[in-house]
């Protein structure tokens, strides 16, 4: 149940609000700069394993040359792969090492390695403690590696023809006895059994372009420094942050809290200079703070009371982090112009106009009348269509109201429909 449905054409947005960003946000200046998409411990990992510090042209050039171990001047899917792997093999070492401790125990050190009745009682005893039933249910979600060495081995009933079979696929020279590096042989299959979909992944994510609708098709020779370059720039990107990037707005560190705090209008800025003096009661040196209390009363005026709400998310993690730095427990003008950074790079764009203007500022009559409404797809129903099918959708809106919507111009929310969501519903059959 995406943008398109079977037959019925493009359904309609579930969220459909006045596109004031051009009433608070200034345009971005070109396109910017990319951003990977590898979550932050593999962009980390991979920065360490390249030596990428401060990402100059020097530590660039370097990397590139570390990549490319065959020496022809171009990077290939493979070395990627090479690379990936390795940063793997730095996240999940200690995991993997624990768990193979766990499951091998006293074998750790042993000489004499395990024979057939030692090997068995360790699979049973694995057995047992991954929480396996008669039924075949397992509860091994959180046990990755586990999973995979008993899929490696094939067990599933774990009778006496599975743990021989196991044991033989093990016991590579045939000496009745697993030794170290037959255990070491078996767990680095494991491992890429395990990790080895998540290592094609992100080899995938960046082998190709990250620009457009272009594919890694387009690099079959490989990449050259250039090329390469331009992936670590995105690299950078993702792990600081602080460009403008291809999204109208796009917040993941401090660095783009202060650029989009720089593209804030004078309309906005004013707004928000407004509610701020209206609340503060602290000073800093005549320039003014809001404290905790501050802050409460601005939540329970636009919120009703505290604890919901993406201004109050923002304003906790604020007073934590300076709690933890033992810094005062106050809110700085740049803070709470932070706060609504944060909001707006969340396409809250209608809530903080409604915040502000419930604290008697004025926005929405500076707006021009001439802008078409902002729509999101930000409302879905996710299924297994292995095991249902999507039966019926219920539309969220009549004729009539969607002519209100999209042809008089009556953004949501609005006097007849009071969220600016719209609901999403099903009928799932099983197949």
């Amino acid at each position: 149940y995406g943008e398109v449905h079977g037959g019925r054409g493009f359904r309609p947005a579930t969220y459909v609000v006045p596109n004031l960003a051009s009433l608070l946000l200034s345009p971005i200046d070109g396109e910017g700069v990319p951003r990977t998409e590898f979550g932050r411990q593999v962009a980390e990992g991979l920065a360490d394993r390249l030596s990428l510090r401060v990402f100059c042209e020097e530590e660039m050039e370097r990397a590139f040359e570390s990549v490319d171990r065959d020496g022809n001047g171009m990077i290939d899917e493979e070395e990627v792969g090479q690379v990936l792997e390795s940063v793997y093999a730095v996240m999940y070492g200690e995991r993997i090492e624990a768990e193979k401790r766990q499951f091998f125990g006293e074998f750790e050190g042993a000489t004499a390695g395990l024979g057939r009745e030692e090997f068995a009682e360790k699979l049973l005893g694995l057995r047992r403690r991954a929480g396996y039933r008669e039924g075949g249910n397992s509860n091994l979600s959180d046990f990755d590696l586990t999973k995979g060495l008993m899929d490696t081995l094939g067990m599933q009933s774990y009778c006496e023809n599975e743990l021989e079979a196991a044991f033989q696929a093990i016991d590579l020279d045939g000496n009745n006895c697993i030794d170290a590096d037959e255990l070491d042989a078996l767990l680095q299959s494991v491992y890429m059994a395990t990790y080895g979909k998540e290592i094609e992944k992100d080899k995938k994510k960046f082998f190709g372009r990250f620009y457009g609708n272009a594919t890694s098709t387009s690099y079959r020779g490989g990449l050259s420094l250039q090329q390469f370059t331009e992936r670590l720039l995105a690299l950078q990107q993702e792990l600081e942050g602080g460009s403008e990037g291809s999204e109208l707005v796009e917040i993941r560190t401090e660095a783009d809290a202060q650029r989009m705090i720089g593209r804030f209008s004078p309309i906005l800025k004013d707004a928000l200079d407004f509610v701020f003096d209206e609340f503060s009661t602290s000073d800093n040196n005549g320039s003014g703070v809001l404290n905790e209390d501050d802050v409460a009363n601005f939540l329970i005026k636009v919120n009703g009371k505290l604890g919901r709400g993406g201004t109050w998310r923002h304003t906790r993690a604020m007073f934590e982090k300076k709690e933890k730095a033992s810094a005062p427990a106050v809110l700085t003008r740049r803070d709470w112009y932070g706060v609504f950074a944060r909001e707006l790079g969340e396409g809250k764009w209608w809530q903080v106009v409604h915040d502000l203007e419930v604290c008697g500022a004025n926005l929405r009559s500076k707006a021009k009348r001439d802008t078409l409404h902002y729509h999101g797809w930000l409302d879905y129903v996710y299924f297994d269509s292995r095991r249902l099918s999507c039966s019926a959708i219920q539309e969220a809106l009549t004729a009539t109201e969607l002519f209100r919507v999209h042809v008089d111009g009556d953004a949501l929310p609005n006097e007849w429909h009071p969220s600016d969501h719209l609901p999403v519903a099903t009928v799932l059959t099983w197949r």
